[in-house]
């Protein structure tokens, strides 16, 4: 599944509905294991939503994902990452509280429509966890939060060049609401991530930084 290998312990997940014909919601759950009481993500008709979820894998490697409503509805999938006992990284909270990363509402210049957004690079990060907001929605969109290729110095100097358009959203919107998600995102090896507007109308982007995985 997405890439990850025999012996993963649990897997970190974007979850996403959309189309579904009513109300409802999803429970991921370990296979092999009755379906839980409690629900990861939860829907209207016809909204598309997305939540992360963090969730242990059955003893034959798989998950299973549970449409808790009497309709149908499509779901998307995207593998963040992975846990293994093996694994040499270890969560390391920012601070007694998170704390308050970047903001364009602070300078009055929102991110752009179909374009992006380089924030981060610290080295030795396996992964950001974030709290991501898009508010001032005009219209409807969805963000992608991707690994960034290039380094900050690109991006001081000049030399950096546009990474491609990620495919997999983690964040969904329509016109006029507020959206917050968590976000557990994987840099390049610069320590960057690039946040990608995909609507087709400007919005204001906030990120709160919780911590990180690493060695540190």
């Amino acid at each position: 599944m997405g890439g990850v290998p025999k012996g993963a312990t649990a897997v970190s997940l974007n979850v996403t509905v959309t189309n579904p014909h009513e109300a409802g919601h999803l429970t991921v759950h370990p296979s092999g294991q009755a379906t839980p009481t409690a629900s990861n993500l939860n829907f209207t008709t016809g909204q598309t939503v997305a939540n992360s979820v963090i969730v242990p894998v059955g003893p034959d490697g798989r998950i299973i994902v549970r449409n808790g409503s009497w309709q149908p509805a499509d779901v998307v999938i995207d593998v963040n990452g992975y846990y293994t006992p093996d694994s040499n990284a270890a969560y390391v909270p920012a601070h007694a509280i998170p704390t308050r990363h970047f903001d364009t509402r602070k300078d009055g210049k929102p991110l752009a429509a179909r374009d992006y957004l380089p924030l981060l690079g610290r080295p030795g990060v396996e992964a950001y966890v974030l709290n991501t907001t898009v508010t001032t929605t005009i219209g409807d969109g969805f963000l992608s939060v991707a690994p960034d290729p290039n380094s900050r110095e690109q991006y001081e100097n000049g030399t950096a060049t546009p990474p491609a358009r990620p495919v997999a959203s983690n964040l969904n919107w329509t016109a006029g609401k507020t959206v917050a998600y968590l976000v557990q995102a994987p840099p390049a090896q610069g320590g960057m991530v690039a946040f990608w507007n995909q609507g087709w109308e400007d919005v204001d982007l906030i990120v709160d930084f919780f911590g990180h995985y690493g060695t540190d």
